[in-house]
């Protein structure tokens, strides 16, 4: 019996893209990733000295995040290096938005988000260090 091949593209459904999303970012190495993308497009080489991850275990998190459609990758003008950055559609379906104490600028935003939120239902609100939060848009489809 054969063994049906694992298709990398994930489905286009909201609920799946979202659980890819989430996933992919719950590793320390591709937050760090899609942190330095942020700030500009970067080549394998820039990324393996960001990260200090070796090359093998760099494409590992890379194709996770190809996957989760937070990246996306094309050959930089010499046609031999690749570059990564963020993928960034002009109708996504959803956005994530991922804040840690640790940097000052989040750390200013994480605290005035959580002084409007209510501390009954979110317990130990003062104890808060990083928060993951998911916007859907008014064209996004149902998943």
């Amino acid at each position: 019996m054969k063994k049906k091949k694992r298709s990398r593209k994930p489905k286009n459904s909201r609920r799946t893209l979202l659980s890819s999303a989430v996933s992919a970012t719950t590793h320390p190495t591709r937050e760090l990733i899609l942190r330095e993308l942020r700030e500009r497009p970067c080549s394998t080489l820039e990324l393996e000295s960001v990260t200090g991850e070796s090359r093998y275990n760099l494409y590992h998190h890379l194709s996770v995040l190809e996957d989760a459609q937070l990246i996306t990758a094309a050959l930089h003008d010499d046609r031999k290096t690749k570059r990564y950055e963020l993928f960034r559609p002009t109708k996504p379906e959803l956005s994530l938005l991922i804040l840690d104490e640790n940097d000052a600028e989040e750390a200013k935003t994480l605290k005035r988000i959580l002084r409007h939120l209510d501390s009954e239902n979110i317990p130990h609100l003062d104890e808060i260090c990083r928060a993951k939060m998911i916007f859907y848009y008014s064209w996004s489809r149902e998943g």
